[in-house]
């Protein structure tokens, strides 16, 4: 380690820094006690498409000009996943922090290129170069020279999205330190999510874009970014234009060079920075002033009761947590991109009803640990005595007068708006049901099985839940529960409603919307009493689990670590069928079914396998997809539930 402690910037010492932290990172790596089952399922995600993009490399064209914007689009893809991926999965690929070397006197710049060194150690940079040689394996046809520049540009774009995921997670590591900033990096994850869900109707436009044939504005676009920099190099050297190929190539070289220093730079501040601090509120703000004086007036006119103080307490809290407000618009964004761009871009106005819908089964299923957030403040409820209904009424009201009413001002205003009829006394017996049974499961679910997260005032950012990897698993699990059991309780009034329009009785569809009505009351009601019972009964043992955490079981030779590896492939097995069962469910189970019963243009595709099928046969493969999806979560329940059994 002595050339790592020398803070000379010769050719040796920057050397020895990469190989020191290459062998760091090759230790961490083969010593982790294993990613998460999001992460396992992301590499497997990744290894196909890194096989598919290979196989598109393969693909002959008319014109010569066309593999080069098909490979620009592909690799424009992996850059926005590079980016993305840190930001979506919390940790994905970060390796070796920074802010572990903030001691030892290595400039940083020596230190980020090594760091950049030790980033290609792992799955995802090997994943990334499998898909990156499409670029050589369609220059095999071009002759020895093309395919020679396909080496360093395969190599420069790799290096490229490497650096440039770094410098996002250090930009967005500098950010939270404020709490400007943690809200501006919440909305990033947001967006992030967002495109992830419903990028696929974006990315089934531009794949009938290019399969048609691109037009000169796309294909200068796909070529003018860094990601297309690569193709046009290998193109230009089949051209024998070496002038522009060593353009391209020495662009890249260029831009990997001024995001490294820019990487430095960033690292740098984040060093500076101590670990883990709670950003600072700005003096004069709310935060100084009463909690009385800082509520708007018409908050005031709650009720002076104990319900009222908790609706306010609540609608207060919706205002100054930024986690639940990015919630409701990351709910809005994905609703939006999944329905409304698909409804827009494919001619299908009967998907617009169901935004306001989508959007509410979507915060239902982030609200499964109302009491889980709380932390050790849960401590406050508990001092006094027989508050337990009055907090649990107050959490389901305070979450009605802040979700309802958006979701019911965006479906009218879409139905109206469209001219979509019909959808009314649908949406009305669905909604009335998710938003009634949403507080009343929400109260239930985060009493009976809450998952402990860091304390409010110790978060690092509005998503940041702990540093237990198992914390993000188990609220991925509740948001899948929790959007199973509001979506099962449409069903009934949805179900009359659908038998009404059939058989054309308005009777039916009356009873179907009052149905709907009721269950989601019944619900509202029965899960803030069963809620408020369990608190008053079972408090102790609460405060207790969100103080100290989950017992983790005595290590003995049947637990210990020769297990682990069997831990972590039933972990990673039990979050894949969970995923792989709410797929088969909802995308390709019931929204084809919802396009067959609603008559969507039998041309709309895209990623829906039932629709490809005949047209007898589509309802059928679609209710396949939803048993397959229901017994892969029914096996998913069942692993866990035999994994927790003390043997």
């Amino acid at each position: 380690m002595a050339g790592v402690l020398t803070p000379e910037l010769s050719g040796a010492a920057v050397r020895d820094t990469a190989g020191a932290l290459i062998g760091m990172r090759r230790s961490l790596t083969r010593n982790a006690p294993g990613g998460s089952s999001t992460v396992q399922l992301f590499r497997t995600v990744g290894l196909g498409l890194a096989v598919g993009t290979l196989l598109c490399g393969l693909v002959r064209f008319d014109d010569p000009g066309r593999w080069v914007d098909l490979l620009a689009a592909l690799y424009l893809g992996w850059l926005i996943g590079w980016a993305m991926g840190p930001i979506a999965v919390r940790g994905a690929g970060q390796g070796l922090r920074p802010e572990w070397f903030a001691l030892l006197p290595i400039p940083p710049r020596r230190l980020a290129t090594g760091l950049l060194a030790a980033s290609f150690v792992g799955a995802a940079p090997a994943i990334t170069l499998v898909a990156f040689a499409a670029l050589p394996v369609a220059a095999t046809r071009l002759g020895v020279l093309p395919l020679l520049v396909t080496v360093p540009a395969a190599l420069l774009e790799l290096v490229l999205v490497v650096v440039l995921s770094r410098v996002v997670v250090a930009a967005l590591t500098a950010a939270l330190s404020s709490r400007r900033g943690q809200e501006l990096g919440g909305l990033l994850v947001a967006v992030v999510i967002a495109l992830a869900s419903g990028g696929w109707s974006l990315a089934t436009v531009m794949g009938q874009r290019l399969a048609a044939g691109p037009g000169p504005a796309l294909s200068t676009a796909l070529r003018v970014l860094p990601s297309g920099w690569a193709p046009v190099a290998v193109a230009a050297a089949d051209r024998s234009d070496w002038l522009l190929a060593a353009a391209a190539l020495a662009g890249l070289v260029l831009l990997c060079g001024l995001l490294l220093a820019v990487w430095a730079g960033l690292l740098a501040r984040t060093m500076r920075r101590p670990a883990g601090r709670a950003p600072r509120v700005a003096r004069g703000g709310t935060a100084r002033r009463g909690t009385a004086a800082a509520m708007p007036t018409a908050w005031r006119l709650l009720p002076a009761s104990p319900t009222g103080a908790v609706v306010g307490r609540e609608l207060y809290a919706w205002r100054r947590d930024s986690a639940r407000t990015l919630l409701l618009l990351m709910a809005l964004l994905v609703s939006g991109l999944n329905l409304a761009v698909p409804a827009l871009a494919f001619s299908a106005p009967a998907l617009l009803p169901w935004v306001g819908l989508g959007a509410a089964l979507i915060v239902s299923a982030g609200a499964a640990n109302v009491y889980g957030e709380d932390g050790t403040a849960f401590w406050l409820t508990r001092m006094v005595p027989g508050v337990e209904r009055a907090d649990v009424r107050g959490r389901q009201v305070a979450w009605l007068l802040v979700v309802g009413p958006a979701m019911v001002v965006l479906t009218v205003a879409l139905i109206a708006l469209t001219g979509q009829g019909w959808a009314w006394p649908f949406v009305l017996a669905a909604l009335a049901a998710v938003l009634g049974a949403t507080p009343g499961l929400m109260a239930w679910v985060s009493v009976a099985r809450p998952v402990p997260e860091k304390d409010p005032h110790l978060r690092a950012g509005p998503f940041d839940t702990g540093d237990d990897p198992s914390t993000s698993g188990a609220l991925a699990a509740h948001g899948y529960l929790m959007l199973l059991l509001v979506a099962a309780c449409a069903v009934p009034g949805a179900v009359l409603v659908l038998l009404g329009a059939v058989r054309e009785r308005p009777a039916l569809q009356v009873a179907g919307v009052l149905v709907g009505v009721a269950t989601g009351g019944l619900l509202y009601w029965w899960g803030g009493r069963v809620a408020a019972r369990r608190l008053a009964d079972r408090g102790a043992e609460l405060m207790d689990l969100l103080r100290l955490g989950p017992e983790v079981p005595a290590v003995s030779e049947a637990t210990g670590p020769a297990r682990e590896p069997g831990r972590r492939r039933r972990d990673a097995a039990v979050g894949t069928l969970w995923t792989v069962g709410i797929i088969c469910v909802v995308p390709q189970g019931l929204v084809p079914v919802a396009f067959s019963l609603f008559g969507v243009d039998p041309q709309v595709r895209v990623w829906f396998a039932a629709r490809y099928a005949p047209q007898d046969l589509q309802l059928l493969v679609a209710a396949g997809f939803i048993v397959v999806g229901l017994l892969a979560i029914w096996w998913a329940e069942t692993t866990r539930r035999r994994s927790s059994e003390p043997s």
